[in-house]
């Protein structure tokens, strides 16, 4: 890794966290010039360990698979949801059909800084502790960024660096979309915080069984958020509640935090079972409480790439850990950012055109899950006579998670692992019954559920707070509705690159790509 900021580079990449590393790697690769900005010093803490099986075929991508898995992660086979306090777990098992297909939960402190040294292995110039402030615009078209000023707080430098090329990567903060585009669009109804702290000495959930090393999500039967328990390969369980804001002022009122926190445990049933004697672990940061807290609004940006920008990762969009979609649609996002670049510098599309596969390869991956988290939180808040996931005459929810299965497990946007026996084409089949049944889910109110009038949605009168925020972001997505069905460009992609010609980028092998650019 360089010591020095160059003054110009090709692309330069805001954020070294999974989506910006992930690029850079892609890029890289390609030996295209890339420099990546990371304001933290890694390894940094982040939340976010419970990962989609989805993953691994990404990684493989930019020759990383093998390092991951080999890492010492904790292996995840699938994921269990108690969504309703009379109903069994549903589970939906990665391995099913391919003991390959498992996915991991992750420290990602040490996950985010392999990917983030990888991508210096691979060729990229890497750079953490370098945070950038502001950027510069073009004086023929105000709209394009051309340069980046930064700071450094190990070195207490500053500079600034050209570009021909801009992800952005950095995060919930944002750049482009927070600072200057101002366009996130907060989802009201998934305006979420989120209370967490690690535990040492519990069990795990499915101890003795093919389920051992899944997450365990419980609905609080409140009606009011939900738990989640992972276990991570420090040999902690983090255990967090996400509740919606409207609820907190009244649940923590006379609390401190560690106490509001603890008060949650008393109103599960499951958890506290799988918790037994377990005491909490010290704060990883090694400072404060504990217990973390922090908002976990949902929130999409309009402007997702035009011109010679894209935004990736948390900088685009986030919608909610529940289903764990984070950094899937972080790799997502990053590989499309980075293709559609990649065609634009081989002259194989315009800019125009690149931007618009960017836009719609993103906005799909992020409304299909968007739309199926929804659902998860219309069966939630809805209570004990809430039938949304199963039929009045149902006592479980295997059938629904058998429907949802391709988005929440991610081959919705990967297709079919090639070790796997299926048929790709079966597979889209499932994306659309998927997505059939989840359009249903909001196509009316269930018979008795609660009616919340708002005038302004512009649809079907009256619905409640989640219906409207989900029929309102179909709306805006009109455009990708087609699409939300079947495969589309990331899928195509991934399957067409073990085909390639190879070559050999510091003594490693490299897949040359040459991209599909579909619009």
């Amino acid at each position: 890794m360089t010591s020095i900021i160059p003054s110009k580079t090709t692309v330069l990449v805001v954020g070294g966290g999974p989506a910006g590393s992930y690029a850079a790697s892609v890029l890289a690769r390609r030996q295209i010039d890339v420099v990546v900005l990371e304001a933290a010093k890694f390894p940094r803490y982040h939340i976010g360990e419970s990962l989609l099986a989805s993953t691994n075929y990404f990684l493989e991508y930019i020759g990383a698979r093998e390092k991951v898995l080999s890492y010492g992660f904790v292996r995840k086979p699938g994921g269990a949801f108690k969504l309703r306090k009379d109903f069994p777990p549903a589970y939906t098992n990665f391995i099913d059909h391919n003991t390959g297909n498992h996915a991991l939960n992750v420290n990602r402190a040490e996950y985010d800084e392999v990917l983030f040294r990888h991508a210096g292995e691979q060729g990229a110039k890497i750079f953490d502790q370098h945070r950038v402030v502001g950027l510069e615009f073009s004086e023929k078209d105000r709209t394009r960024p051309v340069a980046a000023n930064w700071e450094s707080s190990a070195h207490g430098t500053k500079g600034t660096i050209h570009f021909d090329y801009l992800i952005d990567g950095a995060g919930r903060q944002g750049l482009l979309s927070t600072k200057y585009h101002k366009d996130r669009q907060i989802t009201t109804s998934l305006k979420n915080s989120a209370i967490w702290a690690y535990w040492k000495g519990a069990k795990r959930y499915g101890e003795g069984t093919d389920r051992y090393g899944s997450p365990f999500i419980e609905a609080l039967p409140d009606n009011t958020g939900w738990c989640w328990y992972i276990p991570i390969n420090d040999d902690t369980i983090s255990v967090g509640f996400v509740i919606h804001e409207e609820f907190i002022k009244e649940k923590r009122a006379g609390k401190t935090l560690e106490e509001y926190y603890l008060s949650q445990f008393d109103i599960l049933t499951e958890v506290p079972k799988l918790r037994g004697d377990a005491t909490m672990a010290p704060n990883k940061e090694g400072k404060g409480s504990p217990v973390y807290m922090a908002s976990d609004y949902s929130y999409a940006a309009e402007d997702v790439g035009r011109l010679n920008y894209r935004l990736v990762g948390d900088s685009a969009a986030f919608i909610d850990p529940f289903f764990s979609s984070g950094v899937h649609l972080a790799f997502v996002g990053a590989l499309s950012a980075a293709v559609s670049l990649i065609a634009v510098i081989d002259g194989e599309a315009d800019e125009e055109s690149s931007a618009v596969f960017h836009d719609a390869e993103l906005k799909v991956a992020y409304t299909r899950f968007f739309m199926v988290v929804m659902a998860g939180y219309k069966q939630m808040r809805g209570g004990l006579n809430n039938d949304v996931l199963n039929d009045v005459d149902e006592k479980t929810f295997d059938r629904a998670f058998n429907l949802i299965r391709p988005v929440i497990q991610g081959t919705a946007d990967i297709g079919l692992d090639k070790q796997s026996t299926g048929d790709a084409k079966l597979n889209e089949k499932e994306v659309r019954e998927t997505m059939d049944f989840i359009f249903r889910l909001f196509s009316h109110p269930p018979p008795g559920q609660k009616q919340v009038p708002h005038e302004d949605d512009g649809l079907h009168g009256n619905v409640d707070d989640l219906d409207r925020d989900a029929r309102a972001r179909l709306k805006s997505f009109s455009l990708y509705v087609p699409h939300l069905h079947g495969h589309d460009g990331v899928m195509n992609i991934l399957q067409s690159a073990q085909e390639k010609m190879k070559f050999t980028v510091n003594g490693s092998t490299a897949i040359q790509l040459k991209p599909i650019i579909q619009v």
